[in-house]
């Protein structure tokens, strides 16, 4: 049974809040999100999480939270997760006390500083960066994604996030934390390499430009799900997930079939070789792709990423007229045409 499953990380919160109405949240959501429920000893129930597993027995009417992960950070990042989530849904309820160490004023568990070791010209639209720092294995898994935090863009001292008396993550300064691609890594020698798409108005384009070799930054992660495996997948995405593409088609095995769309104005980036890839370059063709894909045999997996409003038909035809399970289908909005772009 799930609850067996051997994480060596464990931390547990008793919260007043009945059981019930828990146990109700706990199952919208594992349905909201496709996760897989267990049985757990006294009528309780366990969830498979990115990162380990939840767990909610009851104890005299209330609620009982049990997380269990492999590494003191998937386990500080799932125990937030779920702060974050009680917040949202049930406003007003203390916070959750979580049992185990996690020493006010040490950096979080799923946080690490490093500096820009390089920064160069990858093609017309990309630049590879290069960071060095220490505490990267964990960023080194089968995920995708990590987040920056930038540094204050006053030029005044940074003040980077630590862990309260209560073991939460406090942000004094309120650092901007994009999500981006993890293009490569070698944890034992102490780097990892983004690649970002070059963009007015962005954030990091702007740090990047200014930045000098030795720029510290912040590093929150892993995150963004695990890459999909299969022998046959229907992937695809704008600029911004090129390099998130890259890195799925590499870990692919030789004899998948893999047919990825790419949405971008121009196919600028080097994706790897692959005997069973056929990519195609259709600038803002998300919906003729999912016309298309719903007219189709259905796939071992789905990966799609690009800007909200052209995700949707690709979301229509994959969930709906195909019925896929969320399971197979990734379909992220990495932006948002109606706001302002600030990555």
């Amino acid at each position: 049974m799930i609850h067996d499953t051997p994480n060596p990380c464990r931390s547990e919160a008793r919260l007043a809040i009945p059981f019930e109405a828990l146990d109700a949240l706990l199952r919208h959501e594992a349905e909201e999100h496709d996760l897989t429920l267990r049985p757990g000893p006294d009528g309780g129930i366990w969830a498979e999480v990115e990162g380990g597993t939840l767990g909610l027995r009851h104890d005299g009417g209330l609620a009982v939270l049990s997380v269990r992960a492999p590494d003191p950070d998937w386990l500080h990042a799932i125990c937030e997760s779920v702060d974050e989530h009680l917040a949202h849904h049930a406003p007003g309820t203390p916070a959750p006390v979580w049992t185990g160490p996690r020493p006010a004023g040490h950096l979080p568990p799923n946080f690490s500083l490093a500096r820009v070791a390089r920064i160069e010209r990858l093609t017309a639209d990309f630049l590879r960066v290069r960071l060095e720092g220490r505490d990267l294995a964990r960023l080194d898994r089968d995920m995708i994604h990590f987040r920056f935090a930038l540094p204050r863009a006053d030029g005044q001292p940074t003040v980077w996030p630590r862990l309260n008396a209560a073991g939460r993550t406090e942000w004094p300064d309120r650092l901007h934390r994009p999500a981006y691609t993890i293009s490569g890594i070698d944890a034992d020698a102490g780097w990892l390499e983004t690649d970002v798409f070059v963009h007015p108005g962005g954030r990091v384009c702007g740090f990047l430009d200014a930045a000098r070799p030795g720029a510290q930054v912040g590093l929150t992660g892993p995150g963004g799900g695990g890459i999909p495996r299969g022998e046959a997948l229907a992937i695809g995405g704008d600029e911004t997930a090129y390099p998130a593409l890259a890195r799925i088609i590499a870990a692919q095995a030789p004899t998948a079939r893999i047919a990825a769309h790419l949405f971008g104005a121009r196919p600028d980036y080097p994706f790897p070789t692959h005997p069973g890839l056929a990519i195609t370059h259709r600038p803002h063709a998300e919906a003729e792709v999912a016309a298309e894909i719903a007219a189709a045999p259905p796939v071992d997996q789905y990966w799609f990423a690009t800007e909200k409003a052209r995700l949707k038909p690709l979301k229509r035809a994959i969930l709906d007229t195909l019925a896929v399970p969320k399971a197979r289908a990734h379909l992220a909005a990495y932006w948002n045409a109606a706001e302002p772009s600030d990555d």
